[in-house]
């Protein structure tokens, strides 16, 4: 697999509350979006992702597939529920801090992904972009019955009140998803930045068009400036290929914690 990602603050925004790593090697990916003032939302998703992906390496690395990997995705996501929800406390300007999360596990053939909150993932296969997960969002729940159609729900005042997110309690009952892959599909990973700018019709044609990794990534979070960049951008694009390289590991630099 070809992994590339990208982060970019926008240019409304002072700071990058939004983190991410991913891990060819280990076939990994998490991106979380920070929520809360001053710096609590750059070191909530910060933390997420620091404590997500160690414990997915650990898991990968151990060996686990099928139910006992899916177990591990829940404990990881819990996990940095809890710890970011007992960091809130130790300084006032930390106080209610959270995060949005995606996180991935992808094999030759399977794609586990644990999430919450409203930090997206879709796949494009044979030239079809599809939502994979849905936001812990009114507005989600209200689309996933098919009470709202998609392209109203972009216009919607509560697409953003968030119902679960990571840290605004010491425990999660994070969402998961697990489906096949196969070669030639690609898997994109954003934050709220990309998708609440950019119409589902305008990511798919960049991704159908552009067939690098990294090139679509700038291609992305390009097209959301161009529109306003009202929120912080973070993409990842995954290639599912037959050959799976031995190299590529990087992660955004994180605040002091």
């Amino acid at each position: 697999m070809r992994i590339a990602a990208l982060s970019e603050v926008g240019l409304v925004r002072a700071r990058n509350e939004d983190a991410f790593f991913f891990d060819a090697d280990h076939g990994i990916v998490v991106i979380a979006d920070g929520l809360g003032g001053a710096q609590a939302g750059e070191v909530a998703s910060a933390l997420g992702v620091r404590v997500v992906s160690d414990h997915l390496t650990e898991s990968v690395d151990q060996g686990l597939v099928d139910e006992s990997l899916v177990d591990e995705m829940y404990q990881a996501l819990h996990l940095a529920s809890e710890e970011i929800h007992a960091r809130a406390s130790e300084r006032e300007d930390w106080s209610g801090m959270a995060c949005s999360i995606v996180a991935a596990v992808l094999e030759r053939d399977t794609c586990l992904i644990g999430h919450a909150g409203d930090t997206r993932a879709y796949l494009l296969a044979e030239g079809l972009l599809h939502q994979v997960t849905v936001d812990d969002t009114p507005v989600g729940a209200l689309v996933k019955r098919g009470y709202l159609l998609p392209e109203k729900a972009r216009a919607h005042q509560l697409k953003n009140f968030l119902v679960k997110s990571i840290g605004s309690q010491p425990t999660i009952e994070a969402n998961i998803i697990r489906f096949p892959i196969k070669p030639g599909e690609r898997l994109l990973f954003c934050s709220d930045g990309l998708w609440g700018m950019l119409e589902d019709a305008q990511i798919r044609t960049i991704l159908v068009e552009e067939p690098d990794p990294e090139g679509a990534c700038r291609l992305l979070v390009a097209a959301a400036n161009e529109i306003g960049g009202h929120d912080n951008i973070t993409v990842a694009v995954v290639d599912i290929e037959e050959v799976i390289p031995s190299e590529a590991t990087a992660e955004m630099p994180a605040p002091a914690i």
